[in-house]
């Protein structure tokens, strides 16, 4: 009764302090069946230290990470000792909390290691997988970290497994906890996980470079699987690995074992703990995924593209996915042609195949692209995965834009162009460097913008407008050429934002009393052909303002009838 009441207060303690909590108060089997099994798995038989396990143990436990100090979330936690330990602050370089304390006899453990194995934690059970292979994620840390890297003491862990083997004969307790190629990650080499193999690259204070280079000479290389030495308060171990991930190719729907376990090496002194993931012991079938590569579910013609990904775990042996094309459109003439299969050869993990729509330049409206997808599961067993996809003729895009726009500065005009076709997202480009689609300008000379819009399909459409800075003609209603000096001529306003313009004037009885065509501003009020004077009255003007903007003299471009003109009411007074 002293030491559950002992415990549950220390337990108070690490969780209220440490950011890493842990709780040990479940079986064993609880342990494996809830936080550790993941999907494709079945597991059965599950044993605790030859026996039982369905029985508590301070040695095995649930962990909960909310600051991703060890590196995974939650999950389950195996240790050379009471794994609440891990709880605890860092504030010792040496700790260890529980255990039996006894001699191990594990013969796997004992195996890997190289001095004897005291408080042994072994977790073993079998499983069937759905899948090809079985992975699941895990971290290793140690008390033990770093002042005995190099050393004569170590503890030790190990996975190991059992079974018939893919690739011939069987597994025969093989141990999964091995070291990745840092320069490949998909392959392991032959150098088991553990503080003199995996560490900072340095010896530590009680160890020598010999210790480790004697088990593998390519030590110092493993150090970027080191997450480094512990100098938080989160977690008590004072050193831990990065996440590593075991995978072992396996054969589908057959039975294996495998034994998780761990002990302190050569005495019962300064804990280690595995941390393995929660829910990722798994075993995956293949993965049929099926999207647009644009991120939509409609195609359009020579546009854009649909993918269907095929993606699988790790597996030694080659694997075929078959097709089979239907729908309205058809393989080959409206979408590149689809093959009927597709094989991951051994050692490809990912491969897709894409469906490229046709340019045809006909206008055929809505078709559908189907693909039942035909792939072998386990043993025999076939599943299908099905994806319809729509397949549209693409609108090139088109622009207008008014040929061109009169202003008088300092106005300003809205550009405002029809845009049509393409596909989202659309993007404009002004000459006058803005992009948007509408801009309003106001130049003080006449100037040209040209907008270009673009999609990430098919060709950019652009259309340019001419802003012309003419001024509208004002004819005053009168004028007195009388020799004063003063109002002298007929004097129209702004018609020097012209060239060439034509002013005809008539008297009361349409009799034509002036004529020019090219009016500088300088009529005196006399007869164009008698040069008498005009008598005071009432006069009709009509001014053809021959605007450089439509050059109606050159008879390849503006017809006259696009000329405006000007019409008013003069009185002359004298």
């Amino acid at each position: 009764m002293k030491l559950y009441i002992t415990v549950a207060t220390v337990l108070l303690f690490f969780n209220s302090f440490s950011q890493v909590n842990v709780n040990n108060n479940q079986t064993v089997e609880w342990y494996i069946q809830n936080v550790l099994a993941g999907s494709g798995v079945n597991i059965t038989n599950v044993q605790f230290n030859g026996g039982s396990a369905n029985v508590q143990n301070e040695q095995v436990g649930e962990f909960t990470d909310n600051t991703s100090t060890i590196g995974l979330p939650n999950g389950l936690i195996l240790g050379s000792g009471d794994v609440t330990l891990a709880a605890q602050n860092n504030s010792s370089g040496s700790s260890s909390l529980g255990g039996s304390g006894g001699a191990g006899s594990d013969p796997d453990l004992s195996a890997i290691a190289t001095n004897g194995i005291y408080d042994e934690c072994v977790v073993e059970f079998d499983f069937v997988p759905i899948g090809d292979s079985i992975s699941f994620s895990y971290v290793f840390a140690s008390e033990e970290y770093s002042e005995w890297v190099c050393g004569n003491v170590n503890d030790v862990f190990g996975f190991f497994l059992s079974g018939p083997n893919p690739g011939g004969g069987n597994y025969n307790a093989d141990n999964l906890a091995l070291i990745p190629d840092p320069n490949n990650l998909n392959v392991y080499t032959n150098t088991v996980v553990s503080i003199n193999t995996v560490n900072s690259g340095s010896a530590g204070t009680f160890g020598t470079p010999s210790g480790c280079s004697s088990i593998d000479p390519n030590w110092t290389s493993y150090s970027v699987f080191y997450a480094g030495d512990n100098s938080t308060s989160n977690y008590e171990y004072d050193g831990n690995t990065v996440v590593l991930t075991v995978r072992a190719p396996v054969i589908c729907n057959q039975t294996y074992h495998i034994k998780l376990a761990i002990g302190d090496g050569g005495d019962g002194a300064y804990d280690s703990g595995v941390f393995l993931e929660g829910g990722s012991f798994t075993s995956l079938g293949v993965n049929v995924e099926a999207g647009i590569a644009d991120g939509d579910t409609i195609l359009y013609e020579g546009c854009n593209r649909a993918f269907f990904s095929f993606t699988r775990p790790d597996t030694i042996n080659d694997f075929t996915v078959r097709f089979v094309m239907s729908g309205t459109a058809t393989n080959g003439v409206d979408y590149a042609e689809v093959p009927d299969s597709l094989t991951l050869t051994a050692g490809v993990f990912s491969d897709s195949v894409f469906i490229f729509p046709i340019q045809d330049n006909d206008q055929e409206g809505e078709e559908t692209v189907e693909m039942l997808i035909i792939y072998e599961i386990c043993g025999g067993q076939f599943d299908t995965v099905s994806s319809s996809l729509i397949l549209n003729d693409y609108e090139p895009i088109y622009v207008e834009l008014p040929d061109s726009i009169n202003i008088c500065s300092p106005e300003t005009v809205d550009l405002n162009p029809t845009i049509g076709g393409g596909l989202p997202d659309l993007f404009y480009s002004w000459s006058s460097g803005q992009t948007v689609p509408n801009i309003t300008v106001g130049p003080s000379v006449t100037q040209e913008y040209t907008i270009t819009v673009s999609d990430n399909c098919g060709d950019p459409g652009s259309a340019t407008t001419k802003i012309w800075v003419q001024c509208p003609i004002i004819i005053p209603n009168v004028f007195s050429p009388n020799g004063d000096g003063k109002n002298e001529m007929l004097i129209i306003e702004n018609l020097d934002d012209y060239t060439s313009s034509k002013l005809t004037v008539y008297n009361r009885w349409g009799q034509i009393v002036y004529y020019s065509d090219d009016y500088l501003n300088d009529w005196d009020g006399t007869h164009y052909k008698t040069g008498k004077p005009l008598d005071e009255g009432v006069y009709y003007c009509v001014v053809a303002p021959n605007s450089i903007k439509y050059e109606y003299n050159q008879s390849d471009n503006k017809e006259e009838s696009l000329r405006s003109n000007y019409t008013g009411n003069i009185q002359i007074f004298r």
